[in-house]
């Protein structure tokens, strides 16, 4: 199991990575923008879904949110990678009893199952397998 802090933007991830990558001497992995894989309104084609920043060997995600549902305090979330999509479902079956539910287990272009939530302590989690 592998779990990565995830940061949601006020849509200005590219401005965060461009101050993370001068701050601390970070690198890219990885970026995908809703353009790049035909999701969101056309509004949204240049902004970040997900992205992976390495700061000296430690992984995180940044990924851009609607200003509305995010507020400075609450924009840090994990990520949970599992082996299979089994996994993922009995995890996410553990820990829906008193959560928000984001997204129930559903394959996706990234991950044969990926769900998300927000806990009943109020801390939101992402978890998936990888492809």
């Amino acid at each position: 199991m592998k779990i990565t802090p995830r940061i949601v933007m006020k849509e200005n991830s590219k401005e965060a990575i461009e101050f993370y990558s001068e701050a601390f001497g970070a690198t890219t992995d990885y970026l995908i923008t809703y353009g790049s894989v035909g999701a969101g309104s056309p509004e949204q084609k240049d902004l970040i879904m997900n992205a992976q920043v390495d700061i000296k060997g430690t992984k995180i995600h940044i990924a851009d949110h609607n200003p509305a549902q995010v507020t400075n305090g609450n924009q840090i979330s994990f990520t949970v990678e599992l082996s299979n999509p089994e996994e993922v479902k009995e995890t996410f079956n553990k820990m829906k009893d008193g959560s928000k539910i984001i997204m129930e287990p559903i394959a996706t272009f990234f991950s044969p199952c990926h769900c998300g939530l927000i806990d009943k302590f109020g801390v939101m989690w992402q978890i998936n397998c990888p492809k």
